[in-house]
């Protein structure tokens, strides 16, 4: 997993991380790609089914890579589904942010992490056979070609002047 620290938890950053992650990846994964219910992209969430109204720029977003969302269930029915994914960020907070590292930017943080993520593919998680790189050489193949047009992470605005601006 390729992770990157961001100034801000918005939608940009949010879209911004996946590209950069695909890019490290090589590609874009078959199937579903399980996501909680964050504001980036789930406008809302229909009862205690899976179902969600995204938000219009999460369609496009995901439509342009072809990914394809699963949501995990709200609330206590749906705490199990996440912990694997909660349990590696624990993971990775408590072995290289604790205590937090020392920095004059972000790009000087971010080139930490991916120090920290290439040491950590060469890690075992458990009593697994193989490494974390082992496993995903063996997935590797399977990704999708990532899209040769890019996708535009920011917002365009066009701000309007008026008489008091």
């Amino acid at each position: 997993m390729q992770r990157s620290v961001f100034a801000s938890a918005g939608q940009e950053a949010f879209f911004e991380g996946h590209v950069h992650a695909l890019r490290v990846l090589g590609g874009v994964p078959r199937g579903r790609v399980r996501y909680d219910n964050f504001k980036a992209a789930v406008a809302q969430v229909l009862g205690l089914s899976r179902a969600r109204v995204e938000t219009d720029r999460w369609i496009a977003f995901r439509s342009h890579f072809g990914i394809e969302s699963f949501y995990c269930r709200p609330g206590i029915d749906g705490a199990h589904e996440k912990g694997g994914v909660e349990g590696q960020i624990g993971y990775f907070r408590r072995n290289h942010f604790t205590p937090v590292p020392e920095v004059f930017s972000l790009a000087e943080l971010n080139e930490m992490v991916e120090q920290w993520d290439l040491h950590d593919g060469r890690r075992r998680i458990g009593s697994r056979p193989r490494t974390i790189d082992e496993y995903f050489a063996v997935e590797q193949p399977l990704l999708m070609p990532l899209p040769e047009e890019p996708f535009e992470t920011g917002r365009v605005f066009t701000p309007r002047v008026d008489r008091y601006s």
